[in-house]
């Protein structure tokens, strides 16, 4: 069965929610606990597989929300996934701190403008 692609919205909203709880503890929390690191990084390739799969079901995502980097999410999901090794903790952190809660704005902006409101729970 084929999803429209504000399912694929609102399951970055889902990812969001998550990474948020596990690392309610904070920084140090997350740079001391691999099990947190992982977690995260694994929500984080969720997102940019999302925004991936988003595009392909014609949410046409730089047109209705242009001050998100999407591009970006999507290469940091390739970046994750491909060049594991190669994880910049620092980074992923910021992008924890800074970039999630815009990302989490942007989608819930756009999913108000359809009248869903931007609840994650919603399937």
């Amino acid at each position: 069965m084929a999803r429209d692609a504000d399912a694929y919205l609102r399951d970055i909203l889902e990812s969001i929610a998550v990474i948020q709880e596990y690392n309610a503890k904070g920084r140090r929390h997350f740079e001391k606990t691999r099990l947190v690191r992982d977690a995260t990084a694994a929500r984080l390739m969720q997102i940019g597989q999302a925004v991936k799969d988003a595009q392909a079901a014609g949410a046409k995502l730089d047109e209705r929300a242009p001050g998100i980097r999407w591009r970006d999410i999507a290469g940091m999901r390739d970046r994750l996934a491909h060049r594991y090794w190669d994880v910049n903790h620092e980074i992923v952190w910021l992008v924890i701190e800074k970039e999630l809660p815009k990302l989490k704005d942007g989608i819930d902006g756009l999913l108000a403008a359809k009248g869903e409101g931007g609840r994650a729970d919603r399937r």
